[in-house]
This record gives structure tokens, C-alpha cells and sequence, in this order.
């Protein structure tokens, strides 16, 4: 006797939407663009064109990013670290990589990281 016979197709389409949907309610912000070598893409508030990155919440509900990190260096994968910010569900922000290290949370929700990135290729 298959499990189909047993619990039924409605059954195992509610289970699978179930663990479809666990799949998806608690995902991982993601890396979506990046910008190195920024000659004019987006300006920050000191008016320069810095590398940067642009994070996405990909779930149903916000997320606090504080406690997650961005790093150039697979040897230092805590080089920097986001602040207590929430990005909300389905929500983008870009964080520069400017080499600055200022988080503007309170007027402007501009993040700098502590380091810069190459044009040539690195890791992230």
C-alpha cells in the first residue's frame, strides 16, 4: 500500500505546502547585487560613489540583522558586523563598502562596512 493510498493525495499536498511553506518563512538574508568599482551607480551621504551591497530579506516576516556579518577575507568571517537593524519582509538595503565603518541608523538607515572591494574579484 503506497502512502498516497493510505493518507490520501489532499493529505500529502497539505504536508508538502506545509514544509514548503517552513522553507520559506525562515530564509536567510541574501546577497542580491554588488557593486565594485561604483563610478555612478548610487551616491552616499558624503556624496561619494563607494563600492557597495545590496542585501535582501527574502522572507514573509522582518528580520533583525544584527549578529550577521559581511567579510573580504575568508580568514576574518566576522570582520563586520550589522548593527541592531530590522529589515523588513521583502525589503532591500544597500550597505557601502566603503572602508568608513559609520552605521547612520537613526536619520539616514546608511550602513558603511570597514572594508572596500575590488574590481578585480575577491571574496565575500
Amino acid at each position: 500500500m503506497t502512502a498516497n493510498a493510505i493518507l490520501g493525495f489532499p493529505a500529502l499536498l497539505f504536508i508538502s505546502l506545509i514544509l514548503f511553506y517552513n522553507g520559506v518563512a525562515f530564509s536567510l538574508p541574501r546577497i542580491n547585487e554588488i557593486m565594485a568599482n561604483n563610478e555612478k551607480t548610487i551616491v552616499d551621504v558624503d556624496g561619494e560613489f563607494s563600492d557597495w551591497i545590496e542585501i535582501y530579506n527574502p522572507d514573509l516576516e522582518d528580520m533583525n540583522l544584527g549578529g550577521y556579518f559581511l567579510t573580504d577575507n575568508s580568514d576574518n568571517l566576522t570582520k563586520w558586523e550589522f548593527p541592531d537593524f530590522t529589515l523588513k519582509a521583502g525589503e532591500y538595503i544597500i550597505v557601502f563598502a566603503s572602508g568608513k565603518e559609520k552605521n547612520i541608523l537613526d536619520t539616514t538607515e546608511e550602513l558603511h562596512t570597514n572594508f572596500e572591494l575590488s574590481s578585480k574579484g575577491e571574496y565575500i
